[in-house]
């Protein structure tokens, strides 16, 4: 049997003959099988155990990419593409911590906790220290002139004395000095601390022209007003206006008013050298300043601490003596009444110690607002107000605060005995370490009733009777 096959194999031709005749059955022989699928399907078959390949070695990289990457960092770190790593990580980065903080911000507290609160311990500490150093001094020249003179200025502006030590105390510094042209804002000349990095001087000097025309322009209105200081986070700018220019400085704490006053003195000087200067060579002119030294932050430092003291005019030293005799008066009016509160407390001890009945523990007293007394009262011991009293502690009340006790002092024996054997009208107690005498007459009745109890009287150790007894009461008894 024979049997045309058409293939599309680049191989064979488009019209071959393929016979493969069995002797026996007439069927086609396994090796022509074959080689009908190579020709049929042959490069699928490559093609697709290739692609089975290269799926398999991908499944293999995925698989070891958690041992893999590691390493992969590590080479990325220590290479030259660890800047790009950076940049290809920060937005990835930022989202993800984004969206952690929304998710679970407590988490994110948790974690950082150990980070920010030692910062901010050690952030207060160190203001705290510095506010504490600053204290110390003005506490220390409390008594001094200059601390006298501080006392008087917070009197005569009616603030608290530590707000004017505080303003005085702080130290400021000058970072940044701008000398701009006040029409165009053109930067004439930019000087700054030593230590200060270098900034935009245009940038900064077209936002002040701005701003000043800003706040001339909707706040000012007609009268013609002009920015004179603002805040900008730490900073601390004042804004000196000119006919043709304007000076900035950028400083940090809490400046002098004497600064200001420096200010306006160079800026005074500057325009003095633009005198018959065209607007297109102020920057030239502006050089002055800067070989005269003019916008030196440390020269205006200096210059200003000098022109802080007064050197003019020499101040009365009335208000300070006047100052220092208020305060002596108080100190010794104070010793004087503590003294005599002292005095009468004394007085009052020494009452109470001698007071039959009564035993002094202690003495509390704030002087001439309270006094509590502490001790042992006999309940036959005398009032103690009297005592009390006597004592002239003013509007004081004092407060009695005791505990009861038998006391053994003859006069509280002799008034309890008299307590407990309620005698007739004519008998009399006397007692004299120890010993009870009764004199006097009394119905024999009594007088059976009383030497069968007065030998339970405490305090009593011996009885002495000189009674002359009757059968019946008196009349009138």
């Amino acid at each position: 049997m024979a049997t045309r096959v058409a293939g599309n194999a680049p191989s064979q031709p488009s019209n071959v003959v393929v016979a493969a005749t069995d002797d026996s059955n007439g069927t086609a022989a396994p090796a022509d099988f074959e080689r009908l699928r190579e020709i049929l399907i042959g490069d699928e078959r490559r093609a697709l155990d290739a692609a089975h390949a290269r799926i398999e070695k991908l499944e293999n990289t995925q698989n070891d990419l958690a041992q893999r990457l590691p390493g992969a960092l590590e080479a990325v770190r220590s290479g030259s593409e660890t800047r790009r790593m950076a940049n290809a990580l920060i937005e990835p980065v930022e989202l993800a911590l984004g969206t952690a903080v929304k998710k679970s911000p407590q988490t994110l507290v948790d974690a950082l906790f150990p980070i920010i609160g030692p910062l901010i311990r050690k952030a207060i500490a160190e203001a705290l220290r510095n506010l504490v150093a600053d204290l110390n001094s003005a506490v220390e020249s409390s008594l001094s002139p200059r601390g006298l003179k501080w006392r008087i200025e917070a009197w005569r502006a009616g603030v608290p004395y530590a707000q004017v030590v505080l303003k005085h105390r702080l130290t400021y510094r000058i970072d940044h000095v701008f000398l701009s042209a006040r029409e165009s804002g053109l930067v004439l000349q930019h000087q700054s601390a030593p230590d200060m990095p270098e900034l935009d001087a245009d940038a900064i000097a077209g936002m002040l022209t701005a701003l000043g025309d800003f706040v001339s322009d909707s706040v000012g209105g007609k009268s013609g007003d002009t920015l004179d200081s603002f805040r900008v986070g730490e900073y601390l700018v004042w804004v000196v206006q000119g006919p043709r220019a304007n000076l900035s400085c950028f400083m940090r704490g809490v400046p002098p008013a004497s600064l200001r006053g420096l200010l306006e003195q160079r800026l005074e000087d500057i325009h003095a050298q633009f005198s018959g200067v065209p607007d297109k060579d102020l920057r030239a002119a502006g050089d002055v300043a800067l070989r005269h030294e003019w916008l030196q932050p440390t020269t205006l430092l200096s210059e200003a601490g000098v022109a802080s003291e007064p050197t003019q005019t020499r101040p009365s030293r009335w208000p300070a003596l006047l100052v220092v005799l208020a305060i002596a008066f108080a100190i010794g009016w104070s010793a004087i009444s503590r003294e005599r509160w002292h005095a009468r407390i004394e007085a009052l001890r020494a009452q109470l110690n001698g007071h039959a009945g009564f035993v002094l523990t202690g003495i509390e007293a704030r002087p001439w607002r309270a006094v509590t007394v502490h001790g042992l009262l006999d309940p036959d011991a005398a009032p103690l107000a009297p005592e009390f009293g006597a004592a002239e502690l003013g509007a004081v009340t004092p407060t009695l605060v005791t505990a009861g006790y038998l006391s053994s002092d003859d006069a509280i024996v002799a008034r309890r005995a008299e307590r407990l054997l309620a005698p007739p009208a004519d008998v009399r107690f006397a007692v004299k370490q120890g010993v009870l005498t009764i004199t006097g007459n009394a119905p024999s009745a009594w007088i059976a009733d009383a030497r069968e109890h007065a030998g339970w009287i405490a305090g009593v150790n011996r009885i002495e009777w000189a009674l002359v007894q009757y059968a019946t009461a008196k009349v009138g008894a």
